[in-house]
């Protein structure tokens, strides 16, 4: 057995412990959003085997407002994950969760990310996106590529979370984190 050095033990013990709610949302959004989408049907059937409950369309509304899609609800716990599936021009999977904080490094994330972006190749980083929508805050990072024929292909992390004083204080500081994938086409 090969003996650690001082640095590599000292490393190991302060890196972050692999974050639970995290790497249960990444595997969602593997599954569904890298591994299933763009093929709607098998978004269809990858929520059907994880027996999600189908989102009503007045529960839809609420987050894709005016947009076409469907949606599903994943218990996690206390919690649960809503899985999000918008239909063209934006066509779109994602995976969102309310939380205490957001995610200290999303380390889980970009173990299924990166290498995603790898085998498909020339995706380069987007600016990062800061904007204040009302009393929300609005933060996203992410990646995209060029298709072939028009369009492209995004994938973005966004976190969200009121900046309301007063509704922070009473007690509105949770933080939506929101995983997805993304491909528009040109028309």
């Amino acid at each position: 057995m090969p003996m650690l050095t001082f640095a590599a033990l000292l490393a190991a013990q302060m890196a972050p412990a692999p974050d639970p709610v995290e790497q249960r949302m990444v595997a969602l959004y593997d599954e569904v959003c890298l591994q299933a989408f763009p093929i709607d049907a098998a978004v269809d059937k990858a929520m059907a085997a994880r027996g999600a409950t189908p989102l009503t369309p007045a529960q839809v509304k609420v987050t894709l407002v005016d947009d076409p899609g469907r949606g599903w609800s994943v218990k996690d716990g206390d919690e649960e994950m809503l899985v999000f599936l918008e239909l063209p021009p934006f066509h779109a999977c994602s995976v969102r969760r309310f939380m205490v904080a957001g995610f200290a490094d999303l380390s889980a994330y970009h173990a299924v990310a990166d290498p995603f972006e790898k085998a498909h190749s020339d995706f380069t980083a987007i600016n990062p996106y800061d904007a204040d929508r009302g009393e929300i805050h609005v933060h996203a990072i992410g990646e995209r590529r060029d298709l072939p024929g028009g369009g492209e292909e995004s994938l973005f992390v966004f976190d969200q979370h009121i900046t309301d004083p007063a509704k922070r204080a009473a007690g509105s500081t949770r933080v939506n984190m929101r995983f997805v994938h993304q491909i528009r086409t040109s028309q």
